[in-house]
C-alpha cells in the first residue's frame, strides 16, 4: 500500500491514543476510556479528532503530490 493510505492511518490512530493517554495522566472525563465489570464508557471526543486528524493528513499529501 502506498503512503496516502498509511500515513493518514497512523496518525489518525497515534492522535486516539495520545488523547486518551492525556485524558488518563490528567483524569479529563471527555478524554477517558474507562472499563469495568458492570460497563464500559468510552469518550468519542478522541476518535472524532483523529478521524478529523486523518482526513486532514491525507488532503495534506494529495495536495503535496499535485504540486510536485
Amino acid at each position: 500500500m502506498n503512503k496516502t493510505f498509511w500515513i493518514p492511518l497512523i496518525v489518525s490512530f497515534g492522535t486516539m491514543i495520545v488523547l486518551y493517554i492525556i485524558g488518563f495522566i490528567a483524569n479529563i472525563d471527555s478524554l477517558i476510556f474507562n472499563i469495568s465489570l458492570s460497563h464500559t464508557e468510552i469518550s468519542l471526543v478522541p476518535i472524532g479528532v483523529g478521524i478529523v486528524m486523518g482526513f486532514i493528513s491525507e488532503r495534506i499529501i494529495k495536495s503535496k503530490s499535485h504540486a510536485n
